[in-house]
């Protein structure tokens, strides 16, 4: 890493960021891509993160959801860095009765998956309507990693950006992040969505890469975005230099690093 490099790291961690986007768990196609508590917490410490949101590899992978939940919140637990996010299938007959008991062990949020757990977006609804009640924000994973690179035997497929759009403008008026979408991707939900698109619907950062300067583009819209790193999964660094080489003003980048999360869950 250069010395710039690591003079707008810095820059970054003095920003005091929430990572959106973090994970516990084996990455089953990467061997280096892992975490534990004590991972999560270097990661926090080299970036300067005052809060990581969460949840475990195994509830997509796994054969199910609950496992991976009693473990994040297991090594999580009465540590202030983490917001735990438990995973939710909805085809599992018993989802409602795993989300309350996932809320009364401390889950902040909700993840969903349907790329991962082959099913179609518009099943995701009823997860909403429940977060929806019990005041949770939902965050749906479109991918964790790219297509082109993806590992053969991997289980996860792309999400149509139509059916996230559809699904977008049947939520309810509750917290909702997108995670993994490129810009491409931000391209077609915006074309399907137009000025529909709600005020309480957010998207992550990690997959919108390019040069440093592609982040100046989040200005037209700064409460639509939040830091999100997709660590262990994705190499962090590369989503914090590009919100840190930015030319966006103070306030925005604030908003981005931290604001817009701290909102969602208020």
């Amino acid at each position: 890493m250069t010395a710039q490099a690591r003079r707008t790291l810095r820059a970054f961690a003095d920003l005091g960021a929430t990572d959106t986007t973090c994970f516990l768990g084996q990455w089953p196609h990467r061997l280096s891509a892992a975490a534990d508590a004590d991972t999560l917490h270097a990661h926090a410490e080299r970036l300067g993160l005052r809060s990581v949101w969460v949840s475990h590899l195994a509830s997509l992978f796994g054969f199910d959801t609950r496992t991976g939940n009693e473990a994040a919140l297991a090594a999580c637990a009465d540590d202030p860095l983490f917001r735990v996010f438990a995973t939710i299938d909805p085809r599992d007959p018993t989802w409602r009765e795993e989300l309350d008991d996932a809320v009364s062990a401390g889950a902040r949020g909700v993840r969903v998956a349907p790329g991962f757990h082959r099913y179609e977006v518009s099943a995701v609804r009823p997860v909403l309507d429940a977060c929806a009640d019990r005041g949770l924000p939902v965050q749906l994973i479109a991918r964790l990693d790219d297509a082109r690179v993806r590992h053969p035997f991997s289980p996860a497929v792309d999400l149509e950006a139509h059916r996230i759009a559809d699904l977008v403008r049947e939520s309810p008026a509750a917290p909702l992040l997108l995670s993994g979408l490129n810009r491409a991707d931000g391209i077609e939900l915006k074309r399907h969505l137009g000025d529909a698109a709600p005020e309480w619907l957010r998207l992550d950062l990690w997959h919108v890469n390019g040069p440093t300067g592609v982040a100046d583009g989040l200005g037209a819209d700064p409460e639509r975005w939040v830091f999100g790193s997709g660590f262990p999964v994705q190499v962090p660094e590369a989503t914090a230099l590009q919100l840190a080489a930015s030319a966006l003003p103070g306030p925005a980048m604030r908003a981005i690093a931290s604001g817009n999360a701290a909102v969602m869950l208020t």
